[in-house]
């Protein structure tokens, strides 16, 4: 709960430093998006980059963004949180949602849906062995964009992971395993 508190007061500064420092017409066109984030859940946590294109231009206040991301993250793998991993993923972000242009700053709203595929290691498992971790996640975001090039994001939503292929480990049966948790991610995008 006291991480909770911290990143919501973490967001209202950066939200309230935006609105005192930018005075211009906020109309800002681009095509292209890259960005950096820190994710976390119940058992993971971990950051991620990543690269994104508009599939529609952003005419009408509407939003459709695709993005790649490659993304490094650790936790807990077993139900008892006595597994510890580390993960690399490769993953792709559909972006779906509407923007307010309003006098000082840009806030687009939005819905996601992602999804990615991983090599990972933990103890009993090298890293290029099946089987692979598949991560899906859901959910909706904010971006405040204050500047011509930049914005500060924060998204809400769920993570599920799991395995697929075959265990070739017999002692470590961890290809039956499954788990959803929450997530938050804060991190910024800029714009071209």
């Amino acid at each position: 709960m006291k991480k909770i508190i911290i990143i919501l007061c973490i967001v209202t500064f950066f939200c309230c430093a935006g609105f005192a420092e930018n005075k211009e017409t906020a109309k800002w066109e681009y095509k292209f998006t890259n960005g950096g984030f820190w994710s976390c859940g119940q058992n993971f946590a971990g950051g991620f980059g990543e690269f994104g294109f508009n599939l529609l231009s952003e005419e009408n206040n509407f939003l459709v963004r695709d993005c790649i991301f490659i993304q490094g993250q650790g936790g807990y793998l077993a139900k008892n949180d006595s597994l510890e991993y580390g993960a690399l993923e490769i993953g792709n972000k559909l972006i779906f949602g509407g923007k307010s242009n309003c006098d000082n700053f840009i806030i687009r709203s939005y819905g996601f849906a992602a999804g990615g595929v991983g090599l990972y290691i933990c103890e009993g498992h090298k890293i290029f062995s099946m089987p692979l971790l598949i991560d899906l996640s859901f959910g909706g975001g904010f971006e405040f964009q204050y500047t011509r090039h930049m914005a500060f994001v924060i998204e809400f939503g769920g993570t599920s992971r799991m395995f697929v292929g075959k265990n070739r480990n017999k002692e470590n049966n961890i290809s039956d395993y499954s788990k959803s948790t929450p997530s938050l991610t804060i991190g910024f995008r800029s714009f071209k």
